[in-house]
């Protein structure tokens, strides 16, 4: 595919994502105000709200996704860096994340790690994480996010960890693509790993899958914390 078609496909993205903000918002708002009134509801109307109310988080979260990929399609990305001391960002992002309470735990030494990058992108990439590791794990899992202190002193790595059933050996490499989901995933997009990555990439840091036995999967981010890095 040229750059022009990559272009062109990116606006498309763009401007369908845009279009359908503003319509999912009411559709929100409205379920807010259904939700504010749900125990006046039967009990099959309290399931068709719960679904509508899932259902059109889903899709807000989707909207999102695609507008950070045509951002990152049409090049318009910009990381606004800050020195980020690690462990706290960590804490800060579990704490906005869809599993506030998941555990944390980080190496001796590690809390004066410094990154520098995108607070917000950043912060997605943990909330992507998560969210993941309960997709592929199941809601009943246990998801441990860890702060690593690695052999290169100039390297830090950040940990989401669940012990669900893995991603088989032969899906592990497709993860990452867009639209891709392993086949015991759920109902995923397939796009929150895609744009791990992407943000990932762009911190100059690396992802990596790490199965563990007999069941278990770790996703780990590996950043630079140097400056000039």
């Amino acid at each position: 595919m040229c750059s022009s078609d990559l272009e062109r496909d990116a606006r498309f993205t763009s401007d369908v994502s845009h279009e359908l903000r503003s319509p999912l918002m009411t559709l929100a708002a409205s379920a807010q105000v259904m939700q504010a009134r749900r125990d006046e509801l039967s009990e099959r109307s309290q399931a068709a709200l719960d679904l509508l109310v899932s259902d059109v988080a889903r899709f807000q979260s989707l909207v999102e996704d695609l507008l950070e990929i045509s951002r990152f399609d049409a090049g318009v990305v910009r990381l606004v860096r800050e020195p980020l001391r690690v462990v706290e960002f960590v804490r800060q992002a579990v704490a906005v994340s869809s599993l506030p309470r998941t555990p944390i735990a980080s190496d001796p030494g590690v809390d004066d790690a410094v990154i520098h990058g995108d607070r917000r992108r950043l912060a997605r990439v943990i909330a992507n994480l998560i969210d993941n590791a309960i997709l592929y794990a199941g809601s009943g899992s246990q998801v441990t996010v860890r702060v690593r202190t690695l052999p290169d002193p100039g390297l830090c790595a950040m940990e989401v960890e669940d012990d669900g059933p893995g991603i088989p050996p032969e899906e592990r490499h497709r993860v990452f693509e867009r639209f891709v989901r392993a086949t015991h995933s759920g109902t995923g997009c397939g796009l929150g790993l895609a744009i791990v990555r992407e943000i990932v990439s762009r911190h100059g840091g690396e992802v990596a899958l790490l199965p563990l036995a007999p069941r278990g999967l770790i996703v780990r981010i590996t950043l630079p914390t140097r400056e000039n890095s």
